[in-house]
């Protein structure tokens, strides 16, 4: 598994690939080349997680916030907020990278899934 160490983590995308694997569908992350940066993640809540805590380890500046754990992402809590402030939000889910939801890049899985059952 390659780690980023001297890359600045605001300089490389990271992409969530979808696989397959002997132990069912994984998840995991990779850089700008294509290197994988994370281990084999089974879901992908814990995807989420696993880049979050990423982004908040190698983040240089003074940190502000007490959790990695952005309130946003609780929709009851979140909702429960929006009527207390009763205002439009230009971006509701946070203006980090870590507080935007996490989807699939690059979904190996259905090509293998194809194979395997024709």
């Amino acid at each position: 598994m390659a780690m980023l160490l001297e890359v600045d983590v605001l300089d490389t995308v990271l992409r969530l690939v979808k696989d397959l694997s002997v132990s069912g569908i994984v998840y995991f992350w990779i850089d700008n080349d294509s290197m994988k940066v994370s281990p084999d993640i089974p879901t992908l809540l814990l995807a989420e997680e696993w880049r979050t805590g990423f982004l908040f380890a190698d983040f240089d500046g003074v940190e502000k916030r007490q959790s990695q754990i952005d309130r946003r992402k609780d929709k009851h809590q979140r909702i429960d907020v929006d009527e207390q402030l009763l205002s439009d939000r230009s971006q509701p889910e946070g203006r980090r990278l870590a507080d935007l939801p996490v989807k699939v890049d690059i979904d190996l899985a259905v090509e293998k899934l194809k194979v395997y059952y024709s």
